[in-house]
């Protein structure tokens, strides 16, 4: 029985929007997320593991990358001399600490004999 091509159209556009789903996913879903929507893909475990190592590290690079950026537009617009030297010149500084040593209740000395 062959199927007609309206229906392996629409097979394939669903496997595609999973699969960017699956790829966009990557950056945005937890793993418990992901596993479970890769799951719906039917593969074999050691394909499985390969797509969510490759999410993972996808997933760290592309963050790593976003925060490099975002911290490097920052730096250009923004001169950090300049703005620790404003901070000193409007604000004052109070610092206060205090330190106290307690006894331990209840604990012997490992030296005592």
């Amino acid at each position: 029985m062959s199927q007609k091509p309206e229906d392996l159209q629409s097979k394939a556009a669903d496997l595609v929007k999973k699969i960017l789903t699956v790829g966009v996913g990557a950056v945005f879903l937890t793993e418990e997320s992901l596993r479970s929507l890769v799951s719906e893909f039917k593969l074999p475990k050691e394909i499985l593991t390969g797509l969510l190592e490759t999410a993972g590290k996808t997933k760290n690079e592309f963050l790593q990358k976003i925060s490099s950026d975002v911290i490097a537009r920052i730096t250009e617009r923004v001169d950090p001399k300049a703005l620790l030297q404003e901070i000193l010149n409007e604000h004052e500084i109070d610092l206060q600490m205090k330190i106290r040593f307690k006894k331990k209740s209840g604990e012997s000395s490992s030296d005592e004999k």
